[in-house]
């Protein structure tokens, strides 16, 4: 689903009610869990990954994947990178992920599917409890740009990911506002 309608269905969740969203071709799911704990429309995102417990995935996960994917095979990620500001424009990671199958990563943690699958619900989750309306507002507009400047970040290869995790961990600043840009890769 595009990011707009995503956030729609997700809008709609009850209290403590779960949703699958999305279903990755290697058995990975991808859940959500209304919670109401920032904002009356917040959720945990999930993944339950085939043989393993499942877990709550967060943005430092999703950029330390990003890294080793990049350091690992450099000319893929570029195409992985590329399809992230595709769907943070609001394209269909479905759609997007069915051009990544012959992307190969010889490390990595999550396929480059579940990667654009949770990122999209993490983006939404900011849009949610950080946009209007909300109790504590952003800066950015629209806020999962907070999110998106990091991958960019990433992307770049501009610093060390301890760097990168640092600012992003300490969630007291953005990253930084050349980040912003569309990436040109």
């Amino acid at each position: 689903m595009d990011i707009k309608n995503t956030a729609t269905l997700l809008s709609q969740l009850k209290p403590q009610e779960r949703k699958f969203i999305y279903q990755s071709k290697d058995g990975t799911k991808v859940f959500v869990d209304h919670t109401g704990k920032f904002s009356p429309q917040d959720f945990a995102v999930g993944l339950k990954i085939p043989g393993k417990d499942e877990f709550r995935p967060t943005h430092i996960r999703l950029l330390v994947d990003l890294y080793i994917k990049k350091e690992s095979n450099p000319e893929d990620a570029k195409k992985l990178f590329l399809a992230f500001e595709k769907m943070y424009e609001g394209e269909d990671p479905e759609k997007l992920a069915k051009k990544l199958d012959k992307l190969k990563f010889p490390m990595k943690f999550d396929s480059p599917e579940t990667n654009l699958y949770y990122a999209q619900l993490l983006m939404i989750e900011q849009d949610f409890n950080f946009g209007p309306g909300a109790p504590k507002r952003s800066k950015l507009n629209p806020p999962r740009e907070y999110l998106m400047r990091f991958i960019r970040w990433v992307a770049s290869g501009d610093s060390q990911l301890d760097r990168i995790i640092f600012a992003a961990a300490g969630r007291k600043y953005p990253a930084p506002e050349k980040y912003s840009k569309k990436l040109e890769l």
